[in-house]
């Protein structure tokens, strides 16, 4: 007895829900009375195949054997839920899937709660291009949209998009730029008047260029050089660097403060981000930031 045999016959059964003896036995190429006998086999193995007598009848497993012997795992369900769960509160799709894969575990399914959505007061607005981007990637159309880049420009945009992205703590839109003649990644947060067009994504373009395999060289959080950061920070400030930046270590310094060393990258936004923090930062390293920060203020010293 073959033990591929039994799994092929308790997998068929599962998606088909009834079948014949006879139709198994032309299938695997043995007789009726071989069927059986491996139906028997695996009912000591504790799966649940009965017969149905008469016109119609057949072999059949239980429907609770169905949704509970899955090829998952209690663990990879637990998980598998978790990730639909966390794209249903952003999709703001009804929760039948997770009603669906409750059923499928008796573990206790409400373990842990993820929610890819935004702590913005926009959410409905993030909401409708996260589903006008999942609608025009599955369509393969192209989307027009305007665009905030972080040099301050606004410009309409004609994308062809291959995938949604969440990295770091945002979504983004990796896709196939017209006007760059380039794949990029965009925020999804940045963009506005976003239009599904009737036109087709190029479907070559899309294979000639491994549009899908993401390249995270041409992000520019990635490609900037990185600086290490020496800070002497107030205690109750200490939070939002630790939620930005994972700190490589944290000293202890006054009892009001801490001093943390991190390393970032060396973007134009770096300066505002240190002036967010009034007088309560001090740098303390390296002396090129301290000055960048320093004329800064000397500058909206004189606007005032």
């Amino acid at each position: 007895m073959q033990t591929e045999s039994l799994f092929e016959l308790t997998y068929i059964l599962l998606e088909k829900k009834q079948v014949t003896a006879a139709e198994m036995a032309e299938h695997f190429g043995v007789s009726q009375r071989t069927i059986y006998r491996w139906v028997d086999a695996l009912n000591l193995a504790g799966v649940p195949i009965y017969a149905i007598k008469g016109k119609g009848g057949g072999l059949c497993v239980s429907e609770k054997y169905a949704l509970d012997k899955t090829v998952f795992t209690e663990d990879e369900k637990l998980e598998l839920l978790a990730g639909v769960q966390a794209l249903e509160n952003l999709s703001g799709n009804k929760q039948s899937a997770i009603t669906k894969l409750k059923s499928l575990t008796k573990a206790n399914a409400d373990w842990i709660e993820v929610d890819f959505s935004p702590w913005n007061p926009k959410l409905t607005e993030i909401k409708n291009i996260f589903n006008l981007l999942k609608i025009a990637i599955l369509s393969e159309r192209k989307v027009r949209l305007d665009y905030y880049s972080s040099n301050g420009n606004c410009a309409n945009r004609i994308l062809c998009p291959w995938k949604i992205v969440f990295r770091g703590q945002a979504w983004y839109l990796w896709a196939w730029c017209k006007q760059k003649k380039n794949n990029r990644f965009f925020k999804l947060s940045r963009m506005k008047n976003v239009e599904i067009l009737s036109e087709k994504s190029e479907s070559d373009l899309k294979i000639n260029s491994n549009a899908t395999q993401m390249d995270y060289s041409g992000y520019r959080e990635d490609t900037a050089p990185k600086i290490t950061l020496k800070l002497r920070v107030q205690n109750h400030d200490i939070y939002r660097i630790l939620d930005d930046f994972c700190a490589d270590s944290v000293q202890d310094d006054t009892p009001l403060s801490k001093i943390l060393t991190l390393t970032v990258p060396k973007m134009p936004w770096l300066t505002d981000w240190l002036l967010s923090f009034g007088s309560r930062l001090e740098i303390l390293s390296p002396v090129s930031i301290k000055k960048q920060v320093k004329e800064e203020i000397e500058k909206m010293a004189k606007s005032l």
